[in-house]
């Protein structure tokens, strides 16, 4: 199970996302991996880190209202 308080929880999660986005046959950003560090760190949430990276993927004008 992944525990967000951990930092080798967070990068084992980092690295099986990587995985899953390369058998896919993607690669990130560098923005992405700079993002992905910072939640490695701890410094951001995931949380942060998802709406990170739906901000720089969203289409003009299909922004989501706020929770």
């Amino acid at each position: 199970m992944h525990d967000p308080d951990t930092p080798e929880s967070r990068r084992r999660a980092l690295s099986s996302a990587l995985g899953s986005v390369q058998a896919e046959g993607l690669t990130p950003t560098a923005d992405y991996d700079a993002d992905a560090e910072e939640y490695a760190a701890g410094t951001i949430s995931a949380d942060e880190l998802v709406a990170r990276a739906e901000a720089r993927h969203r289409a003009p004008g299909t922004e989501q209202p706020a929770p």
